[in-house]
């Protein structure tokens, strides 16, 4: 008996990368953005206060826009990404 996992996933689904934003309370470093990505997905964390709700909106709409018409993709190599909240970039 197969199940869900056993299937092959859409070509679709394995490439297209999910692009979001959230407003979180606070990040660490006292940062206004931190990148949180893993493969298949980017969420930019915005710090409360950092930024505009209109500029948030505007922001957001903006990385969706890119991701779905394909202007911007991940490439993703299974190393995950540089831990940027260090200040040691």
């Amino acid at each position: 008996m197969s199940n869900e996992a056993d299937e092959p996933r859409e070509a679709d689904q394995a490439t297209t990368p999910h692009f979001d934003m959230e407003i979180v309370p606070s990040l660490p470093g006292g940062r206004s953005l931190h990148p949180a990505e893993q493969e298949g997905h980017l969420v930019l964390l915005v710090a409360e206060g950092a930024m505009t709700q209109d500029c948030f909106d505007e922001l957001r709409e903006y990385g969706r826009y890119l991701v779905e018409h394909e202007l911007w993709v991940q490439n993703w190599n299974g190393k995950p990404p540089p831990d940027l909240t260090s200040g040691a970039a």
